[in-house]
């Protein structure tokens, strides 16, 4: 096994200790955050950008907010397990391994689908929160924020690092094979 530079061996423990952070919080907050309505009645209404629009919060819109934000629990929780399986394999000295370069890419997909998921996400809560209003004052908001296109970016070029990094490394194996 490869002996690894000193500020990765403690990077990979770093990272892998918060992806295990990562990971209790994304299952813990969004739960309790429908669990308790004081917190949606605070917070709610400024996610989802609906201003002084009238909401309501009632076992409806709790219920059908928890079941929305599920499909960002898991992509998150997926782009965690790639993660913190990436950096076992940088941990064990793999880091242009096939699998490394696939976890990677797997990494930077999730990124990029949680950054295009995130306004939908808000949208679906303003939705729940107005459902109880009466016709013609329900919403649907749909903001793109910097922070929206940023990710979007971020996750851009990490798959555009991935896919340059797997690239070098087979151009690596052809030359090798020349000599």
């Amino acid at each position: 096994m490869p002996t690894l530079p000193r500020g990765l061996q403690t990077l990979t423990r770093l990272v892998r200790a918060l992806t295990v952070l990562g990971a209790a919080l994304l299952c813990l907050v969004p739960t309790l955050f429908w669990l308790t309505p004081d917190w949606v009645r605070a917070k709610g209404p400024q996610m989802a950008g609906l201003g002084d629009h009238p909401f309501v919060i009632d076992d409806r819109a709790l219920a059908f907010g928890a079941l929305g934000s599920l499909p960002a629990i898991a992509l998150g929780l997926y782009a965690l397990w790639q993660l913190w399986q990436l950096f076992g394999e940088y941990r064990e000295g793999r880091v242009f391994s096939p699998l490394a370069q696939q976890l990677l890419r797997r990494f930077a997909w999730a990124m990029l689908a949680a950054a295009l998921l995130a306004p939908f996400q808000r949208a679906w809560v303003g939705i729940v929160l107005t459902l109880g209003n009466p016709p013609g004052q329900r919403l649907l908001v749909i903001e793109l924020s910097w922070n929206d296109y940023v990710s979007i970016l971020s996750g851009a070029v990490l798959l555009a690092i991935a896919t340059v990094m797997a690239e070098a490394v087979r151009l690596a194996d052809d030359n090798e094979s020349f000599v």
